[in-house]
């Protein structure tokens, strides 16, 4: 079973999805919450806040300067990590985040970058560019522990374009990778969601009730009792 570890990369901004052809709808408002959610848990637990939290500002070269020469890296090394920390922090553009990943790929920052360009190609409803910059990150950093962000990320874009069938699998090979992760909870969530949106709102009903079995006491028993109460009201 595969184990996250802590992370060396950044913090990134989390910005709003627009699913195609419906940008402002409640259902796509919803769908934003929780992939930005998801993201943000994933990022929670692979220490980016506490590592990274109280670099963002005026001290964010000096520090990441030093962590890098800390760790052993050669003088090039740690120019090009600050030069790709800069730029990131600076990036305002599609273009200035492609730069990052095509002159710094090598840096922590070039896969968070491709990340939020991907995520940046969703909020402006591009969702099959999206999907790209996603197969392209697990592609280029397939060992990299932000990996499942891209994975749940093109299991959106998936529920984004309507094929909630297909979205439902895709978290579901998703769950079993990561079963005994913290992402489980969440993905069994998205699961039953996909499931209802498909129409198959019985199998979204056995498996919110058997969730809850397992989630008693958990901070997760709300959600999935919301979830489940939001079916009986179908």
């Amino acid at each position: 079973m595969l184990t996250l570890k802590r992370s060396k990369y950044p913090v990134f901004e989390q910005r709003s999805f627009i699913m195609k052809n419906h940008p402002h709808s409640p259902e796509h408002n919803t769908l934003v919450k929780k992939h930005e959610g998801e993201t943000n848990e994933v990022l929670e637990v692979l220490g980016f806040m506490k590592r990274y939290g109280k670099m963002i500002g005026a001290g964010l070269i000096a520090a990441a300067i030093m962590a890098i020469l800390s760790s052993g890296y050669s003088h090039y090394k740690a120019k090009q990590q600050t030069k790709a920390g800069k730029l990131f922090t600076e990036a305002k553009s599609a273009q200035q985040l492609e730069e990052i990943v095509t002159k710094y790929g090598a840096t922590p920052s070039a896969p968070v970058a491709l990340l939020k360009l991907a995520k940046d190609h969703f909020n402006d409803g591009e969702v099959a560019q999206a999907r790209e910059q996603y197969n392209r990150f697990l592609k280029k950093y397939s060992q990299s522990e932000l990996r499942p962000i891209a994975e749940m990320g093109l299991a959106y874009c998936q529920e984004a374009d309507g094929d909630f069938n297909g979205a439902a699998e895709q978290f579901s090979a998703l769950n079993a990778k990561y079963k005994t992760s913290y992402l489980h909870p969440q993905l069994v969530l998205n699961i039953a969601r996909c499931k209802k949106l498909a129409g198959s709102v019985d199998d979204a009903r056995v498996m919110l009730e058997d969730f809850l079995i397992s989630a008693k006491g958990t901070r997760w028993t709300e959600s999935a009792e919301t979830a489940l109460q939001e079916l009986t009201l179908q």
